[in-house]
């Protein structure tokens, strides 16, 4: 591990392993984990693990302009993205392209899939930009490109035009745009570095939270053509704002050099090991589960015959409850160990889909599972890095997260594999199979999880 005063960036957003200069003592802490960022967010940030950290004196304005600035650029950059399940529902209800209805939705779902790989596996990419443009001029060509994507996405008639302008350019502009965001606030700060990452990374649930209700309302009266236009043009105009404050506020500070070494990134001996192969299934079929209701929850509301601002007002809660949820967990699992709280957790996110979402017909009982799913979805999100931890050590931690993002990114096609369950099976009624699918693939997990963790601690009640 590199000791603090070169700390590498996955240390800075997540502190998992916390060193000091006086101590080459570490421990796991999941108090410090930021629980507000979302799914890609806190996992593939930790590609950026070559980034040399400079350090600055805290005090004055600038290290907490740079947080206002890169929080409103997660805002409203990912804001689309963390929104597309409303996008999806307005597709197939004026079913773009003339498409089969049976079909339509199993293909939309693919351009929020490719958009979510791209965030996943850029992490290299973005740091080699980083290297040669600086972070400010990074940021600016992330804003760019995520803009010209919506933009481009106004213009799609046929669901392969989403494919490649919401799926692929607006998802690499993202994916530098969130790792170059996050890398750069640890510059800054010092002692209250995990207060600033939690700051800038709760624009990413901000954005969830409110943009949901901003889209819907600009695809009722406007159309989709004009909602991706006006979402363009917001992460333009705030984009490159806040980019030029960056600039205009900066003293001259020297910025982070960072070098790219993919040889010691992606060393995939780590993967010898029965256990971290076990612990990536168990994140695909996490990840493969919490990733389909934000897909497919609009969508069941309006054919539950529900009106698409309560659609909307659904995936909004969830993201809200998703971010609370999140921070709870890391509270619980420094009482009962990172594995108890992904166990119960889990445990719980499955049953509250084959229990509750398969008997929610009305809007009360869907908002109820959106709450309640919300809130106990996303732990194992939060707690990855701490027990990936747990079964590399610290020696292959670094390149057990970067070779763990490429084995897992299969996990994004989770959604697509529960559309094509749906449209095989027909003896369900429509949106059945995506319950199933989530519950079952939640508690598969977790029997897989209780394995690992008897595997690393044989007693049953101890904090792990």
């Amino acid at each position: 591990m590199k000791s603090c005063t070169h700390t590498s960036v996955q240390h800075a957003t997540l502190t998992c392993t916390v060193c000091t200069e006086e101590s080459n003592s570490s421990y796991i802490t999941s108090e410090t984990l930021d629980a507000s960022r979302n799914e890609q967010c806190e996992k593939s940030i930790e590609q950026l693990s070559q980034t040399e950290t400079v350090r600055y004196e805290e005090g004055g304005s600038y290290p907490w302009i740079v947080v206002l600035c890169t929080f409103f650029i997660l805002t409203v950059g990912l804001a689309t993205g963390q929104s597309w399940g409303v996008m999806q529902n307005y597709y197939e209800q004026h079913n773009l392209g003339n498409d089969d209805p049976i079909n339509l939705s199993l293909k939309l779902s693919f351009a929020q899939t490719i958009y979510n790989t791209l965030i996943n596996v850029l992490g290299p990419m973005s740091q080699l930009l980083l290297s040669i443009l600086g972070p400010k001029n990074t940021l600016v060509a992330s804003v760019l490109v995520s803009s010209l994507g919506l933009l481009l996405a106004s213009f799609s008639t046929q669901t392969w035009h989403l494919y490649l302008t919401h799926g692929v350019i607006y998802g690499i502009g993202i994916s530098i745009m969130f790792y170059i965001a996050l890398s750069i606030v640890p510059q800054y700060f010092t002692k209250h570095r995990g207060i600033a990452l939690g700051l800038t990374s709760s624009g990413i649930s901000i954005g969830g939270l409110v943009f949901p209700f901003v889209m819907d309302a600009i695809n009722t009266r406007f159309g989709a053509s004009w909602c991706y236009r006006i979402m363009s043009l917001i992460c333009f105009v705030v984009g490159l704002s806040a980019c030029w404050l960056l600039g205009a506020t900066d003293k001259g500070k020297k910025q982070a050099k960072t070098s790219l070494n993919i040889k010691e990134t992606f060393d995939f001996s780590v993967a010898n090991d029965w256990r971290y192969i076990l612990w990536c299934i168990i994140d695909i079929l996490f990840e493969a589960a919490y990733n389909t209701p934000a897909y497919f929850l609009p969508s069941y509301a309006t054919y539950l015959g529900l009106s698409s601002s309560q659609g909307a007002l659904i995936l909004s809660v969830g993201s809200g409850m998703n971010a609370i949820g999140r921070i709870i967990s890391g509270f619980l699992a420094d009482w009962i160990g990172h594995v108890n709280v992904v166990i119960i957790y889990c445990t719980i996110s499955g049953l509250s889909c084959l229990l509750l979402w398969t008997f929610a017909k009305t809007f009360g009982t869907l908002l109820a599972f959106s709450i309640f799913y919300g809130f106990f979805g996303g732990a194992f999100v939060t707690l990855t890095p701490a027990i990936m931890l747990l079964v590399t050590g610290q020696e292959k931690f670094e390149t057990g997260i970067s070779v763990f993002l490429v084995i897992t990114v299969i996990s994004m096609f989770g959604p697509n594999l529960a559309g094509t369950i749906e449209t095989s099976i027909h003896e369900l009624e429509p949106y059945e199979s995506y319950k199933y699918f989530t519950g079952i693939c939640y508690l598969a997990g977790v029997v897989l999880l209780f394995i690992l963790r008897f595997s690393l601690r044989r007693r049953l009640f101890i904090i792990i």
